[in-house]
């Protein structure tokens, strides 16, 4: 790449062998956390130093084609017509390469469920400009129903299969009489086991078991992940276009459909005092699993569509590219999330028994949601680059960038809770950025100072329903000597919503358990999800310094650090941690009734007022062969293979993150023990990997790990200690041919061992009192816990 700045990582072919990757996904998987910039974002895509159309253009070509891969710090971004906010990861591929492969493998999580099976064939030719890949891939994922887990009953949760009593009033007193059999104030009982004869008053059986509710264990009847099958189809064609023009044509077709079941249906029925099989004196509230009825599902089909083309080629100096893009979807989800008990309570009140199962009949209207939502979206890119100056120090470069979009959605929901939403809008946008070189030793201007170059950009965009919104940068790069690279950048961005975020369908759910910080218990809620249309944009402000080293010439080893201190205002979240604090601030998403119980609560995004984040990223990253170089065996010859090996780990320091939702109120120190997710940001988190490789086998691992942290609640039960964690994964491959030699059938066949999550560890969290809170059991935060796949792939 035509740079200054020197790469976060380089891996030759040798060291891309080394990772075991399959797939270009897998390989991006193993180094991910090196690609990823500091405030998480997905790096962008180069191949040979040039754009593409979208990810799906590289997405599957083999790692056997790629010569090298470099991973650039975001500055480089700029001279590409991006925003500096993102890494550049940039393919270089074979000149010549040819290769058919096919691949199937299986898999199932060490404790059974979620058994997985995946069968893949891609073809791929690069000749010269040229470049050709074809490629299906088909996978299918089962369900892991909650049989499978030790998953315990929630007891803040009253719904059992024959019923728990409880008040009319939440806490209320069921029944004077009830009280004084038992010697207490009674709030809630079960259902006796026996039913119960007309006339009978029948106190005696329920009074036996009085304030001990019957729980119901959910997980015949309920899954922790879906079933899913998926289908993805690619063709890729790039080639010169006459003399001086060269360009490429991506066609994608995805295709999924999925499954889970939540369960039965809860129900809360009324059971009148004059009820002939009622013993009460009262009236009170009969809470049942109305579990003679199917549980309730969801289906979700999704089919998707894209076509990208680029065009490049040069004018009197100027490289030119230009990216045309073509996106739909459709998403049809069926979703049964209650059952009407009209008819039930009808029954009830006519004189029905309600203490045992329910006709049918009675049950047959199912709240059902149906829900369509088409989107589709047009966009265009048009980037020049030249160099149409020279300083003394070296030739300016120039980036011009001019861009348009055009996006939309339908969606309408019919059934229990019907909407619509109709969404459209546009985006033009034009931006300018320049890299100047102020000293150079190459150059011999100021050499005693080193190699040092200024870069800026400004970019303006219209966009439709949020009006004029602008970015800029301005950045330094000083190389003092040999093996040292210095960073400075300040960048301000503004972001509208994602369409996503402003027009998802909108959709009910009743009598949803969620953990409530002030009581460190669960609360059944009606819960909203979808879109916000009043959502406004986001604006970032960041300040960067980073440093790389790489202190051998001669070795592939390259230590990084980068602080950032970011500031954003109208920052889209979603606020997942019901907190008094949070519900102050934000009482449109939290609604409760006369007697201040929460009864309903809204997870949508919403713009927080202001964030200011302190951040410092270290990175060393390695690679290179074992052992020293040994003559060719023949004049002529290649020299002997020797091993080779990659690495890399990446700690992140959180210096501070604070967080106002609203002006004027109490700022939330989220390093400290405040939450707006559930669950913790910790100080310290870092990920590492590695791997060695030699003539075909080899292994490799990579982790995750964070620290410890506590969330402070209002009580006991809601101060919650998160443990640290640590995720291993690891891989083997083998060469069948290495030990097979004379067997013609496995030349070029290699198989692989793959174990995400190795120790099978699982985020423990506990509260003040040492208990774990129903919702924070380790089978509900990680479902599948440690898997294996293995596959067997045949090149031709």
């Amino acid at each position: 790449m035509d740079t200054a700045i020197e790469p976060l990582a380089t891996l030759d072919a040798g060291a891309i062998t080394a990772t075991g990757a399959t797939s270009i996904d897998e390989l991006l998987r193993t180094i991910r956390g090196v690609t990823q910039s500091g405030d998480g974002q997905d790096p962008i895509f180069l191949l040979n130093a040039q754009r593409v159309s979208g990810y799906q253009e590289i997405g599957n070509l083999p790692p056997e084609a790629l010569e090298k891969v470099e991973v650039f710090p975001e500055p480089v971004a700029l001279q590409y017509g991006y925003p500096p906010t993102r890494r550049i990861v940039n393919f270089i591929t074979k000149r010549r390469f040819r290769q058919l492969s096919s691949k199937q493998a299986v898999g199932t999580s060490t404790r059974g469920g979620a058994d997985n099976a995946n069968a893949h064939v891609d073809y791929t030719r690069l000749q010269g400009n040229g470049r050709l890949t074809l490629s299906l891939d088909a996978r299918h994922t089962d369900a892991l129903l909650q049989r499978r887990r030790r998953i315990l009953p929630d007891p803040d949760v009253p719904f059992d299969a024959r019923g728990n009593i409880t008040g009319i009033l939440a806490g209320g007193e069921i029944d004077p009489a009830l009280s004084a059999l038992a010697g207490q104030f009674v709030t809630i009982v079960p259902v006796p086991t026996g039913p119960l004869p007309v006339g009978t008053v029948g106190l005696d059986s329920f009074a036996a078991n009085a304030n001990r509710p019957r729980l119901f264990d959910l997980s015949p009847l309920r899954a922790l992940a879906p079933s899913n099958d998926s289908f993805h189809g690619e063709a890729v064609i790039a080639n010169r276009l006459g003399r001086k023009l060269s360009g490429s044509l991506t066609l994608t077709a995805d295709h999924s459909r999925e499954r889970t079941l939540f369960g039965p249906a809860s129900a809360t029925l009324l059971i009148p005092s004059d009820n002939p099989y009622s013993p009460f004196s009262r009236n009170v509230l009969l809470q049942r699993y109305l579990v003679e009825a199917p549980p309730l599902s969801q289906r979700t089909d999704i089919t998707t569509l894209h076509a990208g083309g680029v065009v490049r080629g040069a004018w009197r100096g100027w490289q030119w590219d230009w990216t045309g893009t073509l996106d739909t979807q459709r998403r049809n989800g069926l979703v049964a999330k209650a059952i009407d008990t009209t008819a039930v309570n009808a029954a009830i009140a006519a004189g029905a028994d309600p203490f045992r199962p329910f006709d049918l009949a009675l049950l047959s209207n199912r709240l059902v949601d149906h829900t369509v939502q088409s989107t589709y979206g047009a966009g265009t890119k048009f980037v020049a680059t030249n160099r149409p100056l020279r300083l003394p120090a070296g030739r300016v470069t120039l980036a011009a960038t001019i861009e348009g979009e055009q996006i939309g959605t339908n969606s309408r929901t019919r059934g229990a809770t019907p909407s619509a939403i109709a969404f459209d809008r546009g985006r033009v946008e034009g931006a300018v950025a320049l890299d100047l070189p102020i000293a150079s030793r190459r150059e011999d201007v100021l050499p005693w100072v080193g190699d040092v170059s200024a870069s800026a950009s400004a970019t303006v965009r219209r966009v439709g329903g949020f009006g004029d919104l602008s970015d800029s940068t301005v950045g330094v790069n000083w190389a003092p000597f040999t093996g040292l690279q210095l960073l400075a950048q300040y960048k301000r961005s503004a972001t509208a919503p994602t369409l996503d975020q402003l027009a998802a369908p909108q959709i009910s759910a009743p009598q949803v358990p969620l953990f409530d910080f002030a009581t460190g218990r669960s609360t059944l809620v009606t819960l909203f999800l979808g879109g916000n249309p009043a959502l406004a944009a986001e604006r970032r402000r960041t300040r960067s310094i980073g440093a790389t080293v790489k202190p051998l010439v001669k070795s592939e080893l390259r230590i990084g650090a980068t602080y950032e201190v970011t500031e954003i205002r109208d920052g889209i979240q979603t606020i997942f941690a019901l907190t008094s604090a949070a519900q102050a601030a934000l009482p449109e998403l939290f609604v409760r009734d006369a007697a201040g119980a929460l009864v309903s609560v809204a997870f949508r995004p919403i713009n927080v007022f202001r964030e200011r984040r302190r951040t410092l990223n270290l990175t060393l990253a390695a690679s290179g062969q074992l052992g020293r170089p040994q003559s060719p065996a023949t004049p002529g010859g290649h020299p002997p293979d020797r091993p080779t090996f990659y690495g890399g780990i990446g700690p992140t320091l959180r210096l501070a993150d604070r967080i106002e939702l609203r002006p004027g109120m109490p700022t939330l120190d989220l390093l400290a023990g405040d939450t707006v997710s559930g669950g913790t940001t910790q100080r310290i988190a870092g990920y590492g990997y590695g791997g060695l490789s030699y003539l075909g086998n080899g292994g490799t691992f990579d982790f995750y790990c964070t620290g410890g942290a506590t969330v402070r609640g209002a009580v006991a039960a809601s101060t919650l200690t998160f443990a640290p964690l640590c995720k291993i994964n690891v891989t083997g491959s083998l060469s069948i041919h290495h030990f097979l030699p004379r067997q013609d059938w496995s030349r070029h066949l290699g198989f692989k061992l793959e174990i995400a999550n190795i120790t099978g560890a699982r985020q423990g969290v506990r509260d003040a009192t040492g208990i774990v809170p129903y919702r924070y059991q380790p089978d509900l935060l990680d479902a599948v816990g440690r898997s294996v796949v293995v596959s067997l792939r045949k090149l031709f």
